[in-house]
């Protein structure tokens, strides 16, 4: 009895070596290779093997990126074979997947885990629905516009007080148009008298020729001073221009035309006039830059007679994001014929803040 037990067991031993024999084998998975990793928790992750350790795996998943799982989390892995779509075995919350693995892994990827499960929990509540539209992005304004202002007091062996306001807009297409607009005012008293009260406007329209360094302007200017005996005087000018340097950090501007000055008060009289100007800017620095700018006017009809304007200023950049710059310059105008007793020259020098925004 007790020899047919045993070679019973013998038997059954021998066919279930036999079938073990017989059955597939698995292919063990290897890098590269996309497999699938059950975890103990009962889930299961698809992705790419990258490496493995005696202690963990590294595989690249679709949704959460590159990660370490540790095999104390993992029941087993295998080699997936083909592309089947996602089963119920696979949940769609990916993000507690990723809290349960990032438990199991603190001590070599906790950082990247829950950095990957954020993401992945926002792609899941976002799926099925269109990408949130990107934030519009505002066009940047043609438009700029300048402030500076300096003011001076003193009350020693004479009482003075003297200030300057200055203001200007701009409107700019690059390579297209510019039109700029400023208006100066320069205010002073000696002993309460006044001994300087003068506004300078000048508006200037440039319109490049397509394709070439060419362009053409119109200039008007208007001036008071009631200390002058022309008191009032409105210019207007036309023509071209060429550019000579425009890229930074040099730029310069010739202009050739020609025009008409009428002076009001005192003096009452209409004359043409012709045109030459130069206009430069050197950006010495970014937050750093000096501009200067020089026209003549001839009397057509007696051009031993003209009028010149000559100014300069340096600006220096103190917040470039509040536009705040220190500024410094001075404006120098002669005019050859004056009646008798006047001064044929004007020479202001200034110093104060500017605001471009």
């Amino acid at each position: 009895m007790r020899i047919k037990i045993l070679q019973c067991i013998f038997a059954l031993s021998l066919f279930t070596i036999e079938a073990a024999a017989q059955a597939p084998a698995q292919p063990q998975p290897m890098s590269g290779n996309q497999v699938v990793v059950q975890l103990v928790g009962g889930d299961s992750l698809r992705g790419e093997l990258v490496s493995e350790t005696p202690d963990s795996i590294i595989i690249k998943h679709a949704v959460l990126g590159q990660m370490t799982i540790a095999r104390s989390n993992m029941t087993s892995m295998v080699t997936q074979t083909a592309n089947p779509a996602a089963t119920p075995s696979e949940p769609a919350n990916v993000a507690a997947i990723a809290t349960d693995i990032t438990n199991a892994n603190q001590a070599s990827s906790e950082a990247v885990l829950i950095d990957s499960a954020k993401g992945a929990a926002a792609g899941a509540a976002a799926a099925g629905t269109a990408a949130e539209a990107p934030k519009p992005v505002l066009p940047v304004s043609n438009w700029k516009f300048v402030l500076a202002a300096n003011a001076n007091y003193t009350d020693a062996s004479d009482k003075q007080l003297d200030f300057r306001v200055a203001g200007a807009a701009v409107y700019e297409i690059k390579d297209v148009e510019k039109w700029k607009t400023d208006a100066e005012y320069f205010f002073k008293t000696v002993n309460d008298a006044t001994t300087d009260n003068n506004l300078l406007v000048t508006s200037v329209y440039d319109r490049d020729i397509t394709a070439t360094d060419w362009l053409w302007f119109l200039k008007a200017q208007g001036q008071a001073s009631s200390l002058e005996a022309w008191e009032q005087r409105l210019s207007g000018w036309g023509g071209i221009g060429y550019r000579f340097f425009q890229a930074p950090p040099i730029a310069l501007v010739g202009k050739v035309g020609f025009g008409a000055t009428h002076e009001f008060g005192a003096v009452n009289d209409t004359y043409p006039e012709g045109y030459l100007e130069i206009d430069g800017k050197w950006d010495i620095t970014e937050r750093q830059s000096i501009q200067g700018n020089v026209y003549i006017a001839p009397d057509l009809s007696d051009i031993s007679q003209y009028i010149t304007i000559a100014r300069a200023e340096w600006a220096l950049k103190v917040d470039p994001e509040l536009g705040l710059s220190l500024v410094g310059g001075l404006r120098f105008q002669y005019q050859s014929n004056v009646p008798a007793g006047e001064n044929a020259t004007d020479l202001r020098v200034y110093a104060g803040l500017k605001m471009d925004f």
